[in-house]
Order: structure tokens, then sequence, then C-alpha cells
């Protein structure tokens, strides 16, 4: 079982860590890859809100209601997903390497 480090770790500590692992070429591809989800995420709640908006406004069907609400969780998972790999990396980055943190 790994460690959870980072859960246990200050805040002035997780900042460090972060850093740190963000200078390194596995965090530079890692911050690439999650702002991208990010991103991803942040354009589904949008297209989710302009879905429900416009339906409500006009047609008012339900499957353009499911449609959103299926945007809506892959949103939410797009967004929780990429919290979870930071923090799984991070950790295990801070793990590996106690002599820098």
């Amino acid at each position: 079982m790994l460690k959870n480090k980072y859960q246990r770790a200050t805040k002035e500590i997780r900042k460090k860590a972060k850093l740190e692992y963000f200078k390194t070429e596995d965090g530079k591809v890692l911050k690439i890859r999650t702002t991208r989800l990010l991103i991803y995420g942040i354009l589904l709640i949008l297209i989710a809100l302009y879905m429900i908006i416009d339906n409500y406004l006009k047609e008012k069907l339900i499957i353009n209601y499911t449609y959103s609400v299926f945007l809506l969780i892959f949103a939410f998972i797009f967004i929780f997903g990429r919290h979870y790999v930071l923090v799984k990396n991070i950790n295990l980055f801070m793990v590996k390497n106690k002599d820098k943190i």
C-alpha cells in the first residue's frame, strides 16, 4: 500500500511538492494533459448548460435533458479524474523523493 503523504501534508508542503514535481519532465507533460482535461470539462459543462437552457426555452424534450445530464456527468468525471491523477502522481513523487521535499 502506497503511503498517502500528499493528503497529510500542510498547504506549504503541498505547494512546494507541486512546484518540484512540475519541474520534472513527467510533471511538465502531465500538467499539459491535465490542463487539457480541465478545458474539456469546462467546455462540456458550458455545452450542457446551453442545451438545458435551449431545450427549456424551445422544445422541452426529455431526450435533450438526458443528453445534457450525460454531458454533465462526463464533465465532472473529467474534472475529478484530473484531480485524482494529479494527487496520485504528486504523492508518488513525494514518496520517492523524500530529500527534495
